[in-house]
């Protein structure tokens, strides 16, 4: 599980960037939150979730990474990306940002991207303030890749941002997904913490606005309660799935809908 250690390596062609992060890694209604008193997963909850909407990009901008390699390295899974934009400007440079949940702040990871006209972000190496490998200034437009190495339902959040500041695209990537579907709808859990300690349910699918049965069942705790799906029919709850006195175990969930009720159990702690 990597211990608490995240490694993402940026790379475009033959150049190579490598980041590595320290993770220091309850239902929803209308009357209640499930994370009252706990301010700093209530932002990690509300920053995430506007992350996965996109309502945090410029208007008219939006990017999608389609993946380009999937396999076992040394026992560990391999993810690897491109990046595609729409609606950005193409005169601007642009830093790649990455702020993992469980970091207060953003970190910019590589600076002087540029976008071609079919979107793809790249280290074009034309210019000074356009990224490039010193020994190979011959190499232009140089496709940025993005390689992950994730964790079961890990999330990672990432943003371009222009070099004027007027255009900032967020985009985010869960490469490992731990989700079950039954009948058309999707439940999936996106972990916000090391070990699952805050994680954020999300379902897909359901019918707009109808009523809902979420059920859970960590060791001898089990909740059932009705709920409700949003007007796109979607559904997000955010959870601490901790047993008190307990190390570690796991989750049973399940989202009962009118036509569907996918279920799936996760790990957390130990």
């Amino acid at each position: 599980m990597l211990d608490g250690l995240r490694s993402t390596l940026l790379a475009a062609a033959f150049y190579f960037v490598t980041l590595t992060f320290s993770h220091s890694f309850t239902p929803q209604d209308s009357n209640r939150d499930p994370l009252a008193g706990n301010a700093a997963a209530q932002r990690t909850v509300t920053a995430t979730k506007r992350w996965l909407a996109g309502t945090m990009s410029t208007p008219g901008m939006t990017a999608q990474l389609r993946e380009i390699s999937r396999a076992n390295v040394k026992g560990k899974l391999e993810v690897q990306y491109h990046i595609f934009v729409t609606g950005a400007p193409k005169d601007q440079t642009y830093t790649l940002v990455d702020w993992p949940p469980n970091h207060p702040d953003p970190a910019p990871s590589i600076a002087g991207l540029s976008v071609l006209d079919d979107g793809l972000v790249v280290c074009a190496g034309r210019a000074t303030d356009q990224c490039s490998h010193p020994d190979k200034p011959e190499k232009k437009d140089a496709p940025v890749k993005l390689v992950f190495y994730p964790l079961d339902g890990e999330i990672y959040r990432l943003a371009l941002v222009s070099q004027d500041q007027k255009a900032k695209i967020f985009f985010a990537v869960i490469p490992a997904p731990i989700q079950a579907t039954d009948n058309g709808c999707t439940l999936e859990v996106i972990s916000l913490r090391l070990k699952n300690e805050l994680v954020l349910i999300r379902g897909k699918g359901f019918q707009p606005n109808e009523s809902l049965v979420f059920e859970s069942k960590s060791g001898e705790q089990t909740q059932e309660r009705p709920d409700k799906a949003e007007a796109n029919g979607d559904y997000q709850l955010p959870m601490q799935p901790f047993v008190a006195g307990k190390a570690g175990g796991t989750t049973e969930i399940k989202l009962q809908g009118a036509k569907c009720a996918p279920a799936l159990t996760f790990a957390w702690g130990q």
